[in-house]
């Protein structure tokens, strides 16, 4: 921001030297990069952060030096006493309000088009603006001085009745440099009842443009949203000194104000006629925003600062930044932060003002710095042992946009509550909040294919959105695809599950929801809970996700599962004594899953039984119908002796005994 001290100086009464007041600005935390003579004015060169936005305008960067040197600040009159006003309006409609909080619009009659003063052009001038005409001139000037853009339309050019501020519908548009665009429904347009009149908030149209016959204005002051107006500047590839104010904040309560001033300014530097009413239309016109209460501790400055400060001081200061005071005692104070500072949120935020307008080198500098010892947070251990099991496991892992759209991608495995829908998406064919992560790892498994990569392993953990009883619940997942079978897909859920410390504890029903196949898929289990599904897709889910072939998937509960997790083990020496193992054929119906088998053999074992391991199934006529044979190895230890052969028949026994009563099974013959 280019201000120029002659300017600053028509708010507050500041010192002479143009290198202390840059000096004293560095001192609370602005970078002035260069101080500049510009003919009769000095100029500084101050660097706006995007947090502040207040400080586009003199106004601003002038409440900041007044505040500094303890000086009262003025504000450029705006008052219309003495210019005759008219009942002259135009009808304002606003159809896209999530685009358009705020638009006012105002008649201005009789205005007399032509050169400006010397001292306005002085003041564009210094800021890098060049002079138009008088009319143009005073809505620049005004924007500097106020950080409100505004635009005046000749008003003899615009088709009535009225003012709408819609998103365009595939119309040409001609800037006023001149440049033809194809605006559509990504862009919002102010127009007439016949076409677009300006893109808003970045640049007006030639053909409603004042020239030097304009007699009549419209003048427009109005709030964008940010995001609408840099879409729209990228877009077409449009800056201008609007456009960067829009980007980042204007302040709504100021925006008639700035109306008014220029207002004043057609009437007293281009001779108009006569003014008529604000026109409002848009949410805030009826039901403006209130500010939220922030509160401050005397003591919590004294310890961020490192330096006491009195209550007084600090209430001084906030009260020369615009800041009300709502209540106060005992050494807590709450205050709301005026309308054009946004970024005044939290208690830090206060004291950071303080500091700032005690001076960053008033505060003292201490050769220590306290500490003191941070606690793992055990979720974070859990979710972090989580990423790294599945990075062991050989998967790469993603990061995709939260965001997905209706159809194939808009997958829900682990969750049937509905999708949130973005009220303004970035993109249309993306308008809802991911539920799951499968949906967009599948679409990173088709991009790889189409490049010739068809083995993919990836997984992504990450929060989802879900819609639960009129509001939003975030939810931690760790979802996977990998080219392969259920078999893959369990490999892993199991190394997350061993490095979590709780793989034993485990329980895995066969089944689980479309578009996993229900005879390849499990639901996993904890204790009751579901933490986790897996399994192959069907073919018809690959063709429709343009995969190279069979595909397995599974979705965990992250934030559960790292909750659970015993992460902190115990260690036992390896044992002097070896092991005895025993193969079984155990023949079961189809139905019995492999975890059931081997929780009975666990538990009929009991300690002595140290590992079960799976080594194949078989079907055919040993069997018969509808059962399989499932080939198992048990491994049986005790810790202060080796087994004998008696010992371990027993053992055997016992669980043949749990077997037997838990999956009705037999031995193979």
């Amino acid at each position: 921001m280019r201000a120029s001290i002659s300017w600053l100086r028509r708010h507050a009464e500041l010192p002479a030297d143009p290198r202390e007041l840059a000096d004293r600005l560095t001192m609370a935390g602005y970078v002035v990069a260069a101080v500049e003579p510009c003919g009769a004015d000095t100029v500084l060169d101050v660097e706006v952060t995007y947090n502040r936005p207040d400080l586009l305008s003199h106004l601003g960067i002038a409440r900041e030096l007044a505040s500094i040197f303890g000086t009262a600040l003025r504000e450029e009159p705006s008052d219309l006493s003495g210019v005759r006003a008219c009942a002259d309006h135009v009808p304002v409609r606003v159809e896209a309000e999530d685009l358009c909080p705020l638009y006012t619009a105002r008649v201005v009659r009789g205005v007399r088009v032509g050169p400006s003063p010397a001292w306005l052009v002085a003041h564009l001038e210094a800021c890098g603006q060049r002079s138009v005409n008088n009319v143009v001139d005073v809505t620049n000037w005004v924007m500097l001085s106020t950080g409100q853009p505004l635009h005046a339309f000749d008003l003899s050019k615009l088709a009535g009745p009225g003012i709408v501020v819609r998103r365009a519908k595939g119309e040409p548009f001609t800037a006023i440099d001149g440049r033809r665009l194809d605006v559509g429904a990504d862009d919002l347009a102010i127009c007439d009842a016949e076409r677009p009149a300006a893109l808003a908030g970045v640049m007006g149209g030639r053909e409603s443009e004042v020239s030097d016959a304009t007699t009549d204005i419209l003048l427009e002051s109005a709030v964008f949203r940010p995001l609408a107006i840099r879409a729209t500047s990228r877009r077409h590839q449009l800056r201008s000194e609007s456009s960067f104010r829009f980007e980042r904040f204007v302040d709504p309560a100021r925006t008639v104000r700035a109306s008014d001033l220029a207002a004043r300014m057609f009437a007293d530097i281009c001779g108009a006629a006569a003014v008529g009413p604000v026109v409002s239309a848009g949410p805030l016109a009826s039901a403006p925003s209130a500010p939220a209460r922030i509160a401050i501790r005397t003591a919590r400055v004294a310890h961020v600062l490192g330096m006491p400060v009195t209550e007084e001081r600090i209430a001084s200061i906030l009260a020369s930044l615009g800041l009300r005071r709502e209540s106060g005692s005992g050494g807590v104070s709450e205050w709301t932060a005026p309308t054009w500072r946004p970024d005044l949120a939290e208690e830090i935020d206060l004291i950071e003002e303080v500091g700032r307008m005690i001076g960053f080198d008033a505060i003292p500098a201490e050769r220590s710095l306290p500490t003191r010892p941070l606690v793992a947070d055990p979720r974070l251990r859990g979710l972090a042992a989580v990423n790294a099991a599945l990075v062991g496991a050989g998967l790469r892992e993603c990061v995709n946009a939260p965001f997905v759209g209706a159809g194939p991608l808009d997958v829900a495995l682990l969750v049937d509550a509905p999708a949130l829908r973005v009220e303004n998406p970035m993109r249309s064919e993306e308008s809802l909040l991911r539920r799951s992560l499968v949906g967009p790892l599948l679409a990173t498994a088709r991009r790889n294919a189409e490049r010739g990569n068809e083995s993919v392993r990836l997984f992504e953990a990450a929060p989802v959105y879900l819609g639960v009883g009129g509001g939003t619940l975030e939810m931690r997942l760790a979802s996977g695809v990998v080219s392969g079978s259920y078999g893959d897909a369990k490999a892993c859920v199991e190394a997350v599950a061993s490095a979590l410390g709780f793989a034993s504890d485990l329980t895995w029903e066969r089944g689980a929801p479309r578009p996993l196949r229900a005879a390849r898929s499990a639901t996993v289990r904890f204790g009751g809970e579901v933490v986790g599904v897996l399994g192959e897709l069907g073919r018809a889910a690959v063709a429709a996700h343009g995969l190279a072939g069979p595909t397995a998937v599974f979705e965990l509960r992250a934030d559960r599962l790292a909750d659970l997790a015993r992460l902190d083990r115990t260690c036992e020496p390896v044992s002097r004594f070896p092991a005895v193992e025993r193969d079984l054929a155990w023949i079961v119906d189809d139905a019995v899953t492999w975890a059931r088998i081997e929780g009975a053999v666990r538990r009929g074992g009991g300690d002595l039984v140290r590992g079960v391991r799976w080594l194949n199934e078989y079907r055919g006529e040993q069997t018969g119908a509808g059962r399989k044979s499932v080939a198992l190895r048990i491994e049986m230890r005790a810790p202060d002796r080796t087994l004998t052969g008696p010992e371990a028949d027993a053992c055997i026994a016992s669980v043949l005994g749990v077997l037997g009563r838990e999956t009705g099974g037999r031995i193979r013959a």
